[in-house]
């Protein structure tokens, strides 16, 4: 934190009961299997889990407790508050309004880590910089990232998640970005929005959450530009990014080099300086030029900016590459899943020399379009001419039914992780290049860790 905070603060400012007086903080923890003795505990409720249930065994194990019940006989200092998530928040909101530097919030349906780690790299050059650490992206992770920001702190990069309507516009409401993105929108968490229009206005609540002074960074390219164009809140500063010469920041001169790496001269509003990325991918060119917007309405040079996408070497799970033991080259893109970033991979895989595997586990929570999607991707994997698909799950059978129309006899589909590794392993060899691509829920990490003896 950047300073103390105290429970007495906390009451005064949003309401509920101190118990047992007050007690001042400057950490925060929410596990009960990592206490910390100098930190305030917040008593937090999910679906699988309720912390209530431990607070007898944490009494005097911390500073003091933030519950919705009282932890009788105590005489630790309590908040006791109707619902410790929103307290949570409220938390968090306090330690953002101690910060005076620059913020920006990402979201999107796939891309937004990439994004949020390019602005790393760019304001880490010479910024000291506070930035969402791994995917703690939601109404719990959040609070967490601001409780994390340091008086050294000059730029908070947030991403934000969401798997249903209102959550953005809450966590926009607690971290106040003043520049803001929506990488893309892409059917992903369908089933919590209703519909891709229900991400994007869900999604668009980035946008509408600015105040005057504040600029949106819009990707011109994707279908719902005009629709959070005519959204913006007066005073906000719209800055238009995309592979047209028309937007304020665009690329020409793309290649891909022989690994798949883009090189581009990166365009913003009329000066160029040119960009190698060390990432795979066409679809990185796309992310770079949302994070060169964030970046450049913070008022980073464009060269300085070209620096920080350069020195970027690769997120964990998202297209890197990894060599497997018999020599063929493993794509690991296995984080996550939704159908634009599959037909990402697919289109990068396309690219590859020698023979092409795509290996896909059930992209999750699509919704009423699960078995399309899925069929689409097969499709899409045939018509690129890759050379064989491998699925793993119940809804990626529609994607080896689709692929084997082309295919006779090639129909690889499989509901144990094992049989499908024992099935691949023989096809691997130094002429050929396997993506492996999957949602969280498909465990496709335990598939690379498989083909690459854990590299």
């Amino acid at each position: 934190m950047i300073a103390p905070l105290s429970l007495q603060q906390l009451q005064q400012r949003f309401g509920g009961e101190l118990v047992n007086g007050s007690v001042e903080f400057d950490a925060v923890c929410t596990d009960t299997r990592k206490l910390d003795a100098g930190a305030l505990f917040v008593a937090l409720r999910g679906e699988s889990f309720d912390a209530h249930d431990f607070l007898a065994d944490i009494d005097g194990k911390v500073l003091g407790v933030v519950t919705e019940k009282v932890i009788e006989g105590s005489k630790m200092p309590q908040w006791l508050v109707a619902d410790t998530t929103v307290a949570l928040g409220k938390i968090g909101l306090l330690c953002r309004e101690q910060f005076q530097g620059t913020v920006i919030g990402i979201t999107g349906s796939c891309g937004k880590t990439t994004v949020k780690e390019m602005l790393a790299a760019i304001f880490g050059q010479r910024h000291k910089v506070c930035v969402t650490r791994g995917n703690l992206n939601n109404h719990f992770g959040v609070p967490m990232t601001l409780f994390s920001l340091a008086p050294e702190d000059q730029v908070l990069i947030v991403e934000m998640g969401a798997s249903g309507p209102n959550e953005i516009g809450y966590l926009c409401s607690i971290a106040k970005p003043q520049i803001t993105a929506v990488n893309n929108v892409r059917p992903a968490h369908v089933e919590g929005f209703g519909s891709v229009d229900g991400i994007a206005t869900a999604k668009g609540q980035i946008y509408t959450s600015l105040h005057t002074g504040g600029t949106a960074v819009v990707n011109a390219d994707d279908n719902y530009a005009n629709y959070w164009r005519g959204r913006m809140p007066e005073g906000v500063r719209t800055l238009e990014v995309g592979f047209g010469h028309q937007w304020a920041v665009h690329p020409v001169n793309v290649t891909l080099d022989a690994s798949g790496c883009p090189s581009f001269d990166l365009v913003v509003e009329g000066v160029s300086h040119p960009v190698q990325l060390q990432l795979l991918g066409e679809h990185n060119v796309n992310n770079a030029l949302v994070a060169a917007g964030c970046a450049f309405a913070a008022g980073i040079p464009v060269s300085e900016i070209a620096e920080g996408l350069g020195a970027l070497v690769g997120v964990s799970g998202r297209m890197q590459s990894f060599k497997s033991k018999s020599g063929a080259s493993v794509i690991d893109d296995s984080y996550n899943a939704n159908p634009g970033s599959v037909s990402a991979a697919i289109e990068l895989l396309a690219q590859r020399e020698g023979k092409k595997i795509m290996v896909l586990g059930d992209m999750a929570e699509l919704g009423p379009e699960a078995d399309q999607s899925h069929r689409e991707m097969g499709r899409l994997a045939l018509e690129r001419g890759i050379d064989q698909l491998f699925t793993l799950g119940t809804l990626s059978a529609a994607a080896s039914i689709e692929f084997a129309a082309g295919h006779p006899n090639k129909q690889r589909n499989f509901s144990e992780r094992e049989a499908l590794i024992q099935a691949l392993t023989p096809e691997l060899d130094g002429n050929t290049t396997v993506l492996v691509k999957g949602s969280r829920s498909a465990r496709m990490e335990l598939v690379v860790q498989a083909l690459t003896n854990g590299n």
